[in-house]
């Protein structure tokens, strides 16, 4: 069997959504002869520290294959064949096992013994202490993601002993396991780092921006920022079956054209993040295989900044969210890829699901008639900002929101933002 027909029935040709956070279940075959899988994308990472302040979301996936965390999320496979998390499933990863306090206000770790860190040393609960401590403390993102399992305090990590490691919480939460099994409670090698802090950098953030010190599944040896990284398998990795790639190579090519190029000449493996147009002619070629998975927490929004006028005024919010061409941005900048989140039948839940889709779909006279009654009759202007990074799509829906924002009168000033500066830029 081919190497490329091999890729293709298991989906790992295009994809539409992350397949990297699963290096560990690509076969070996995957690479075919060789023992190295070549991926492309047009954006590519900005830091191996997920902690630190401004890190952007294709960091994610490397903090998952470098680094563990006391628990992680199952998978399941689509029926296209390609991988998706499980959100409903907690798996052990460095812890091996936990129980739950009766009064549901604290959680009890154990430690697998198998649990070590690249430089030979075991994972304990004071590494998981430090890491936790540090998460909590730098603040940003990990801070906030952090507080959605209730976890906000060093003083809620305690070291019970080298083995045991138990999380204090202020009421019962059934989000903290969950929690814990998202990318940002990985566990650092505390021992390692520290010898690298500083008084002005006591969480080391300068040292593990570029020189990672985890006990995952594949250690980062190289990094080329804006070129390439290279992923190789750690050998004593023992917290579930051996990964199959030796060797994983992720090569940033701005250009589409040329990502294109690359996978349809057969000199790349694997194509991360391609663009909807190209998915849909692709797919409709049927040369490539395409394969996307839902990523449930994300949900692509128009942010208005509230505290600024006039976007402290709900009238001018809702005018904005009844002038917005939500059928042309799923159609002509999405290429149908996406599942809608507008035209909802209900202001209000009427179960449990998530997420819902909004109760809004274009209405410009429903929408000038808010804007008048907020006072704004003759319209203002306003900036709007997109990520360069995700250009293929962001660009065209903001042309698009452009366009159909002009027709009340609201006049916006298009700002693009480089995408490695996205989560700084405010």
């Amino acid at each position: 069997m081919k190497r490329r027909t091999f890729i293709k029935t298991l989906g790992f040709t295009a994809q539409g959504a992350a397949i990297l956070p699963f290096l560990r279940h690509i076969p070996a075959e995957a690479a075919g002869k060789s023992d190295t899988l070549v991926v492309i994308a047009g954006h590519s990472i900005n830091s191996l520290d997920l902690h630190r302040k401004g890190t952007n979301r294709p960091s994610y996936q490397v903090t998952v294959n470098i680094y563990d965390r006391l628990v992680r999320f199952g998978t399941k496979t689509l029926a296209d064949g390609s991988l998706t998390y499980d959100s409903t499933v907690i798996e052990p990863e460095v812890a091996e096992s936990w129980s739950i306090a009766d009064d549901g206000k604290s959680i009890t770790f154990t430690i697998n013994p198998k649990a070590i860190f690249w430089d030979g040393s075991p994972v304990t609960a004071q590494d998981v202490k430090w890491s936790f401590d540090r998460a909590v403390s730098l603040g940003g993102f990990p801070a906030v993601q952090m507080k959605a399992g209730s976890m906000t305090n060093p003083e809620q990590f305690v070291v019970v002993d080298d083995k045991t490691f138990r999380i204090d919480l202020p009421k019962p939460s059934k989000l903290t396991l969950p929690d814990l099994a998202v990318p940002i409670p990985f566990i650092i090698n505390a021992k390692e780092a520290q010898k690298h802090a500083t008084e002005k950098d006591p969480w080391a953030t300068e040292y593990l921006h570029k020189t990672p010190a985890g006990s995952g599944a594949y250690k980062v040896t190289r990094w080329d920022p804006g070129q390439q990284f290279v992923y190789e398998r750690n050998e004593n990795w023992a917290l579930g079956p051996k990964p199959g790639l030796k060797r994983v190579i992720v090569r940033e090519v701005p250009s589409a054209a040329t990502r294109r190029a690359l996978i349809e000449r057969q000199n790349a493996d694997l194509y991360m993040d391609i663009p909807a147009k190209d998915a849909k002619e692709l797919q409709a070629k049927g040369d490539v295989d395409i394969a996307g998975a839902p990523i449930d927490n994300c949900l692509h929004v128009l942010a208005l900044n509230l505290s600024h006028k006039p976007f402290d005024d709900l009238k001018v919010r809702q005018a904005i969210a009844y002038a917005l061409p939500y059928e042309d941005i799923i159609s002509l900048a999405a290429y149908g890829r996406g599942k809608p989140m507008f035209g909802g039948k209900n202001k209000t839940p009427t179960d449990t699901q998530w997420p819902q889709p909004f109760p809004y779909q274009q209405d410009l006279k429903k929408a000038a008639a808010l804007l008048q009654e907020a006072g704004y009759a003759q319209g203002f202007e306003t900036t709007l900002s997109y990520n360069l990074g995700l250009a293929d799509w962001q660009e065209p829906t903001a042309l698009l929101i452009q366009q159909a924002l002009k027709q009340i009168n609201i006049n916006v000033t298009l700002d693009k933002i480089p995408g490695a500066n996205w989560r700084t830029a405010a």
